[in-house]
């Protein structure tokens, strides 16, 4: 039995050497998302906040659910490592998938989304890193007013 043990964690060990596993840094974005938090305007209230991890660059888009209300309007503020937030874009879409806003355009990054909700529902928050980003890791606040 112990040969046995021994011959499986050889084969194993050749399958999945321990020193071919890429290494992967830890995305630690609570300064990101302090410094939206302290950068949300006047009049808006937080509502909630995200680690936005592109896993060292193996997850290009990270998405997130929420519910927005009829009549209000909705902030989403973005920080990463770049003070423009290069590399990395929030994208808005409806239930139905329909795109409604984004903070990529006209080939400049926004750190800041803004949406005035016309329909009660769910939402989905769909950020999206591209070679421009400095660590495929990021930080996201949502705020609101009426």
């Amino acid at each position: 039995m112990v040969v046995l043990n021994l011959i499986l964690a050889l084969f194993l060990s050749f399958l999945n050497p321990a020193k071919e596993l890429p290494i992967q840094a830890e995305c630690d974005a609570k300064a990101y998302k302090d410094r939206c938090i302290k950068g949300l305007p006047e009049g808006y209230t937080f509502l909630k906040s995200y680690t936005i991890d592109g896993k060292s660059g193996g997850r290009k888009k990270v998405e997130y659910s929420y519910i927005f209300s009829k009549n209000t309007s909705y902030l989403v503020m973005l920080a990463n490592r770049d003070a423009q937030t290069k590399g990395i874009t929030v994208t808005l879409y409806d239930s139905n998938r329909k795109q409604l806003a984004t903070s990529f355009a006209k080939g400049k990054y926004y750190p800041a989304m803004a949406y005035k909700c016309n329909a009660t529902g769910i939402y989905y928050l769909t950020f999206n890193f591209d070679t421009a980003a400095p660590d495929f890791c990021a930080g996201s606040v949502l705020g609101f007013k009426r």
